[in-house]
Order: C-alpha cells, then structure tokens, then sequence
C-alpha cells in the first residue's frame, strides 16, 4: 500500500478514537502535514465524541471523517435514481450546508428549476468506483441543466446527457456501465442561465470555497458569455474564467460539472490537502488558517 494511504488510514483511526500503533512523542505525517499523535487509552480520539467532520487527504489519496450525507431529495435538487445505489452522497457538513443552500438560491431565482446530483464521496471517503478523486468529501458531481426550445427545464432524464460545444444534446451518457439508455434523445440544449446560476451562487457562498470547477472547455465559455449578458461583476467572471476548466487527464466533462472545493481552514490542522490549485489561489487559500477566515482576503468579488 503507498505510503501516503497508510497515513490517510492512521490519522483517519486517530482523529476517529480508534487505536494505533504509535505512542506518545510519534507523529503521523500527512499531505506535509505533521500531526502530534499522544498515547491512547480505548477509543478516545480527538473527535470520538462531538461528531465533526473532517476531510483528511488529497482528493485522490484521503478519506472522510464523520461524513454526512445529502438527502436524496431538497429544494432545487435530487440525487438521480441510477446514482442513489452507490450512496456516494456524503461530505463535510460545510459542503453539504454549502451545496443545499447554492441549489435552493437557483431554486428562488429560476423556479421549478431541478439539478440532477451524482456522486459525492462515500460515507468513510477513500477509492471510488468510477472515479479517481471523490476520496475526501471535497467532490460533487452534478449534471447541467437542459432546457427545451422555448427554455423551459427539462425534467424526468433517464441518465445525463453529452452537449455540443454550440449547447445541443448529442447523447445519452450513462450512470450505470453496460445500461443502454431505450429512452429516445430529447431535442434540448445546455441551459447557460440556470448552469450560471449555480456556479455563481457557488461561487458567491463563502461556506466552502471553490477550487475547481471541471468543465467542457466550449460549455465554459457558454456560462461566461451568459455571465456577461447578465451584469455579473467583472470580478466574479474573472474568478469563473480562473475555475473553469477542462481536465487534461480525464473525460471532457460535456455531461457534468465536476466542483471541488478547497480543504475547509480547521482540516488542514488534521491533514486536509489541497493539490493542484493555481498559484494565486494558493497564495490565498493554502495557508489560511481557521482564525483568518473572516478577516482574509476573499476571491469572490
């Protein structure tokens, strides 16, 4: 096993009350991240008893602390049927207060509008099937808006579907491996206010903050385009353009915006890690610490 999972797995039985095999004086090193490990007596970590969440670890390489889960069914949003199976809907309670709250404000502004939700982490986090981050409670997977022609949301999809770069429904894509979709292709377009909406109140909510948002390269500069239309602040836009991105090592993201947040300011103490942020948002985000969160300097505009 590398080394990096063991020390996700010891810090993860640590903070959790559970006993290791360490004694007082040793130290258990995270994501560069030294964490002081005293003897134990039973099961009494540090969070056994008041049921914090913790995200611990990287994205890829972590795990999830007392995660909470989603409910399957809010304002402005469900997990889709083919993705409650994998009960891959928990989180920290920061992101799950973060993502209902950013669903239920495109809900005020666009009613009847409904997101799809696909996979979150597991309970525990770690390895994901389908996936090679969604380890750590920091990832959302959520399918875009779909319109019809006259802009009216499109309800009732049987999985996601693949747009164009113009917007246009191409095809199916599916939830489940081998599950050929029966039902026939709607004539439905990426709907950019709604997907707009809630990127911007992703973006606007300063509970959890931003990393990335993984996206069709064409789709992104649909949501700018309607950014702009709209009188978003230019520093709102400027921050989207930084987030949005299409993944180099992966799907193109043309069914579903892939968010990930950044390592809430008190899990850093406990081994949350962030990789791969652009620089200026390190020099931002990476080193804050709980006590700075009000005071520091934010991105969001």
């Amino acid at each position: 096993m590398p080394e990096e999972s063991k020390n996700v797995q010891l810090a993860v039985r640590f903070l959790s009350g559970c006993p290791v095999p360490v004694t007082a004086g040793s130290h258990l090193r995270l994501g560069g991240v030294v964490l002081a490990v005293a003897a134990l007596s039973g099961c009494l970590g540090v969070f056994a008893n008041d049921g914090s969440s913790i995200s611990v670890g990287s994205h890829s390489k972590g795990a999830l602390l007392h995660g909470v889960a989603m409910p399957f069914v809010g304002a402005g949003y469900e997990v889709h049927p083919d993705w409650r199976a994998r009960n891959h809907r928990y989180a920290t309670v920061a992101v799950v207060r973060w993502l209902t709250d950013a669903f239920r404000d495109v809900d005020r502004s666009f009613p009847n509008s409904e997101a799809y939700l696909g996979d979150l982490s597991a309970r525990s986090g770690g390895d994901a099937a389908m996936h090679k981050s969604h380890a750590s409670g920091r990832d959302i997977d959520v399918f875009y808006f779909a319109s019809d022609a006259s802009g009216s949301p499109v309800h009732g999809l049987p999985a996601m579907l693949h747009f164009a770069g113009d917007g246009h429904a191409v095809a199916w894509s599916a939830g489940k491996v081998g599950r050929p979709i029966q039902a026939p292709l709607p004539t439905a377009h990426f709907d950019a206010k709604r997907n707009w909406a809630l990127v911007r109140a992703m973006l606007d909510n300063p509970v959890s903050e931003v990393q990335w948002i993984f996206i069709h390269r064409d789709l992104a500069g649909l949501l700018i385009a309607e950014a702009e239309r709209d009188g978003t602040p230019a520093a709102t836009i400027s921050r989207a353009r930084a987030l949005l991105h299409q993944p180099t090592d992966s799907q193109p993201h043309d069914d579903h915006m892939h968010v990930r947040v950044f390592c809430d300011p008190k899990d850093r103490a406990f081994g949350c890690s962030d990789k791969g942020p652009r620089r200026w948002l390190k020099k931002h985000w990476k080193y804050m610490h709980a006590s700075d969160l009000v005071s520091a300097p934010r991105s969001n505009g």
